[in-house]
């Protein structure tokens, strides 16, 4: 069956041409070699990674494939395979996308594909390398009539902890067939749902409301709720039936800006997670806040969140961030953080950032948890500038105190050039392998060549732990050794 796909795609993409003479073809490519030691690796190891996608553009068609592979010593991780294929057409009033597209329904509550741009994964389990994408396999088709919007869609989404070396039932075990539709009205947009899930344990329907839009010049909002409507009264909030809830209201003034989000997620993780629920943290910059990040329970999760920041005459900023999630396991867990940081300029030339962190984090046994941390950008010349970052983290676990740090110094030459020096040290048993303390030293260079082609090294030890890109948090390895990575488009 994936043969006889792949054929049509091809056929599809030879008679694009004949349609328009108004046609380009445009590419990426990541290329990343690493020679050294990952968590469980008794000696350094040689690895090769590769990802090409190109792109054929039409004025109403655009097809693409991306074609990746991935070498080790070990033939069971190795792989070289075309992981993605589409054509897509649009007009004014309508989509239409074959083969693997990306579709959110609402913010992700129902479902929510994504792709994280140069990020590539890498699981204990499997160790083998694959690009960070969550994708769908199949059909999607968007219509648009004025005030009015549809869209409907059939497809596998992809179960992205698996590389491609799985096979493919193990990779897309879900089934999916939806459909949203919304009507906007005096600036204000109401939307309505459905989603049949399919796997092997059976078949669920979802259904989903949403609504959103301005009061006034000062005051938005949005909301959604979902639930299981096939095995469970739409009346019914008991503790086994799966629902969700989200929603937000935002105050922007001349100089202040305001948002309080609200979630309550009981029993909704669809399938092998095709939704990713709004987690209500707050993304980070910072290595350590990043890395001590509480990831979303959607199986059982309540909170808020609330931001507010403030500029000044002189045009610095002060952002203060709340954040509180429940999660009830038999065992209550309640984490809460406390975030500030001060964002200002002197002499219109060096730029500063200073922060402040307090949180209580049962999940991760810690208690107290006190971070801080500035970042400058001294500007030197007219094209280039010194960075540097340091920040401090000090927490309590069954009664010891445990401390991290990290310090980073870099230089940068008109974007060409940027080169850092990262140290790290903790003293936490859950990282430092049986020692009393660790310290991970390494060096990051940068150079773009031109405006396409870009190189990048590391050389020396690089802390992992957890990492989250655009509310998506997944697990980063440890690594010992050198990596080069080239980029390029074309």
């Amino acid at each position: 069956m994936g043969r006889i796909r792949k054929m049509i795609f091809i056929s599809c993409l030879l008679t694009v041409p004949g349609i328009t003479l108004y046609a380009q073809v445009k590419g990426t490519n990541l290329m990343e070699y690493q020679y050294g030691e990952l968590p469980g690796d008794t000696a350094a190891l040689s690895t090769f990674y590769d990802r090409a996608v190109v792109n054929y553009y039409t004025n109403s068609f655009r097809a693409s494939v991306a074609l990746e592979q991935f070498y080790t010593p070990y033939e069971n991780r190795n792989y070289l395979k075309l992981t993605q294929y589409s054509i897509q057409y649009h007009s004014d009033k309508l989509e239409v996308k074959i083969g693997n597209f990306y579709e959110t329904i609402g913010r992700g509550v129902l479902l929510r594909s994504f792709e994280i741009p140069g990020a590539i994964l890498e699981d204990l389990s499997y160790r083998s390398r694959h690009y960070f994408n969550h994708d769908i396999l199949g059909f999607a088709a968007k219509y648009r009539y004025k005030n009015f919007t549809t869209k409907a869609m059939y497809g596998r989404p992809l179960n992205y902890v698996f590389p491609p070396t799985q096979d493919e039932k193990s990779r897309r075990p879900d089934i999916i067939e939806a459909i949203y539709s919304d009507y906007s009205f005096k600036g204000q947009t109401v939307g309505a749902s459905a989603l049949r899930l399919t796997n092997a344990s059976g078949s669920k329907a979802y259904t989903m409301v949403t609504a959103t839009g301005n009061i006034n010049p000062v005051v938005s909002y949005y909301t959604e709720f979902a639930k299981n409507i096939s095995n469970y009264a739409i009346t019914d909030f008991s503790g086994q039936s799966p629902y969700a809830f989200y929603g937000n209201i935002n105050l922007v003034f001349e100089k202040t800006g305001i948002t309080a989000e609200y979630k309550k997620y009981n029993n909704f993780l669809l399938g092998s997670g095709i939704n990713e629920p709004p987690a209500l943290v707050k993304e980070y910059s910072y290595k350590l806040l990043n890395r001590s990040t509480h990831v979303l329970q959607p199986v059982n999760e309540s909170g808020y969140q609330l931001e507010a920041y403030y500029t000044f005459k002189n045009l610095s900023t002060l952002t203060l961030n709340n954040t509180l999630a429940i999660n009830d396991f038999g065992i209550r867990y309640v984490f809460q953080e406390y975030f500030a940081e001060y964002d200002f300029t002197i002499n219109d030339r060096h730029d500063i950032k200073v922060f402040a962190d307090y949180a209580e984090d049962p999940f991760a046994l810690e208690e107290q948890r006190i971070s801080v941390g500035s970042l400058i950008e001294w500007k030197i010349f007219k094209v280039s500038n010194i960075k540097t970052e340091y920040e401090f983290q000090t927490f309590n676990r069954s009664g010891e105190s445990v401390q991290n740090h990290v310090l980073t110094i870099g230089y940068a030459w008109k974007s060409k050039f940027i080169c850092s020096l990262i140290g790290e040290y903790s003293n936490d048993p859950f990282v430092t392998d049986g020692r009393s303390n660790k310290i991970w030293l390494g060096t990051n260079i940068k150079f773009q060549l031109n405006n396409e082609n870009s190189i990048q090294l590391f050389a020396g030890q690089r802390r992992g732990g957890p990492a989250c890109n655009a509310g998506i948090c997944y697990e980063v390895l440890d690594f010992k050794g050198v990596e080069i990575r080239m980029t390029s488009r074309f």
